[in-house]
């Protein structure tokens, strides 16, 4: 998200995803800030990094998704939009039920292990929890697809999925235990602007406190 490109999320997403090629279309838009500076969220950067791993595994991405994450249990991926030239959308439009996002997010809380199996390097999730920028839409910290702030009085990592698709990762402290929740909403409604997303926040912060 800090790649100085315009970004193609916003106004700009209809126009982006009716281009004839995505990946194209990404990096042919204006660089508009130095790299690595101020983070401008885009769709169009995660879906980069998609191609980038389709053109490296040589596979589909939902292929290769299936095969590394198919060891934690109750996760399944039952449809993924793709862009003109197959290329699966790294941004959104996965379908996933809310207990898949609650395996997702329950293999980040137990440092990336699930069925028995270290499924994601523990090493990666650190990373992926660094802070990189800061977020445009709160100022909270950001790291790798991860938002990083606080609630029920601890550190929380989550992710915000566009209607209010929500992983809360709540990471082990001394006195408490780790632990995730997952949370979904209608996809087509906004859920930023309309203040459905800060009502997802106050109910995952009650529920970090009673826990």
């Amino acid at each position: 998200m800090q790649a100085g490109l315009e970004r193609q999320s916003g106004q700009n997403y209809g126009r982006w995803v009716s281009s004839p090629n995505w990946v194209r279309s990404a990096l042919a838009a204006p660089v508009v800030q130095d790299p690595g500076t101020r983070m401008q969220y885009s769709t169009a950067s995660t879906h980069l990094v998609a191609a980038i791993l389709t053109r490296v595994t040589g596979r589909p991405l939902l292929d290769v998704a299936r095969d590394w994450l198919g060891p934690v249990p109750g996760f399944r991926i039952t449809g993924w939009d793709r862009d003109p030239q197959g290329i699966y959308l790294g941004g959104n439009q996965m379908a996933m039920c809310t207990r898949s996002l609650l395996a997702f997010g329950a293999m980040y809380a137990q440092e990336g292990q699930a069925g028995g199996r270290q499924v994601v390097p523990r090493a990666w999730i650190d990373q992926s929890w660094q802070r990189r920028t800061a977020s445009i839409f709160s100022g909270q910290g950001y790291g790798y697809g991860w938002f990083l702030g606080q609630m029920g009085g601890r550190d929380v990592r989550y992710g915000w999925g566009y209607g209010g698709q929500m992983i809360y990762v709540f990471p082990a402290t001394r006195r408490q235990p780790a632990m995730a929740i997952a949370m979904t909403s209608d996809p087509d409604l906004p859920s930023g602007r309309t203040g459905h997303r800060d009502q997802l926040h106050r109910l995952a912060d009650r529920i970090a406190a009673a826990v």
